[in-house]
């Protein structure tokens, strides 16, 4: 957890660009705020939401420090998220729990598992929760085409010769820690990635399709068809900005000549 506690200041177009897809529907709920939300206004919204023990969550305002055995510790432990005021970080690491509720209690499921019973058999799969917690994406579609592109490194297929996928496939940002750096973006912005089949939907969706949630919950809980996520090398990188949508520049083939951002697979 990041230990500077300072104030930021408020936006309220913080989900105007196109990789908060999926968060429109709970962004509305704070588009109107003129000022930062509070711990109890986030609670509000959290009603008939529950961690990963069943217990109601809610944000918890956070004052001093916490490293993240206590953090972790917390939420599971009461239902109460540690959040700091007025802090881009923490405000989105809400609205992500507002979003992917399941999901985000399986991923503090493992992370109090490992951290709890110190095993270091355990140690991959925490790490990949926390990776994927703070910096992690979903990318779903009908089939594997894109992502086996992305996971090769071949950005000008997945890009510019085979852009076209893109428009049945779709990216969740997850991680919070990503979605703040939209707020100042830049090149090397990097998403680490999981891809689930799922069949192929249209236009941008204002909130993550019926069954994501369980889905992704169920990758990290061990109990989905398929392989889980059992450590960080099971994730692959993706420069976000990349995304059609996500720059401008991106339209012309040129912006995947940028060897410094998207680099050749070692």
């Amino acid at each position: 957890m990041p230990k500077q506690i300072a104030p930021q200041d408020w936006r309220a177009d913080f989900a105007a660009s196109t990789l908060f897809m999926g968060y429109g529907h709970t962004a509305a709920h704070f588009a109107q705020h003129t000022a930062w939300p509070t711990a109890a206004q986030l609670s509000a919204q959290a009603r008939g939401v529950h961690n990963a023990a069943r217990l109601p969550l809610c944000f918890d305002p956070q004052t001093q420090p916490c490293g993240q055995r206590d953090y972790e510790a917390q939420i599971y432990r009461t239902g109460q998220v540690p959040t700091r005021p007025a802090n881009w970080h923490d405000f989105l690491n809400a609205l992500v729990w507002l979003t992917f509720p399941r999901l985000k209690a399986a991923l503090n499921a493992v992370q109090y598992a490992a951290l709890a019973q110190q095993n270091p058999e355990r140690g991959a799969r925490s790490d990949a929760a926390t990776v994927f917690d703070e910096s992690g994406a979903v990318l779903i579609g009908p089939d594997a085409e894109l992502a086996d592109l992305l996971r090769a490194h071949d950005w000008h297929a997945a890009f510019v010769e085979r852009r076209a996928l893109w428009q049945t496939n779709r990216l969740f940002i997850i991680g919070h820690a990503v979605l703040e750096k939209t707020l100042t973006p830049y090149p090397g912005m990097i998403a680490k990635v999981m891809h689930l089949p799922w069949p192929a939907l249209s236009g941008l969706p204002d909130a993550p399709p019926e069954g994501l949630d369980a889905a992704l919950a169920g990758h990290w809980l061990g109990d989905a068809l398929g392989d889980v996520i059992r450590r960080p090398a099971d994730l692959f990188a993706l420069p976000v900005l990349g995304v059609p949508g996500a720059d401008p520049a991106n339209s012309a083939p040129s912006y995947y000549g940028n060897a410094a951002v998207f680099r050749a697979k070692r």
